[in-house]
């Protein structure tokens, strides 16, 4: 028995918020790469170059630490998102199994009412106040 599709708008809101989270994702990975490779004096300078050695000086100014800061917030944001889209996707199939179950369970009540009724002879042939 097929159920019609209802809901077409939160369908498409659920997929919309899935396809932004891998967006999200992946535009969150090209920016940890980028600012990770980024040279320290592009991204502010090197405030602390004169404090830390060379390579822990521009750890320290940006680079690295920003990309994976980055990283860590756009796979926040991925998860959060593709669960709430991943949420509207399950609501929309929990009504639709809820309206199937109620169709099949309207529909055995009814076959079993017709069978009640054939199967009830009842006692018209007898004479009334026959003992």
């Amino acid at each position: 028995m097929a159920v019609p599709k209802r809901f077409g708008v939160l369908r498409l809101v659920g997929t919309l918020l899935k396809v932004i989270a891998w967006i999200i994702l992946a535009l969150s990975v090209v920016f940890a790469i980028v600012v990770g490779i980024a040279d320290p004096s592009m991204v502010g300078g090197t405030a602390l170059g004169g404090l830390l050695p060379g390579s822990l000086a521009a750890l320290a100014s940006g680079g690295i630490v920003a990309g994976i800061i980055g990283l860590i917030f756009g796979l926040i944001y991925f998860l959060l998102l593709y669960a709430v889209g991943e949420s509207v996707h399950l609501q929309v199939a929990l009504e639709e199994n809820t309206r199937l179950t109620a169709a099949l369970l309207l529909r055995m009540h009814q076959e079993s009412q017709v069978e009640a009724e054939s199967d009830y002879v009842g006692d018209f042939g007898r004479e009334p106040f026959e003992g």
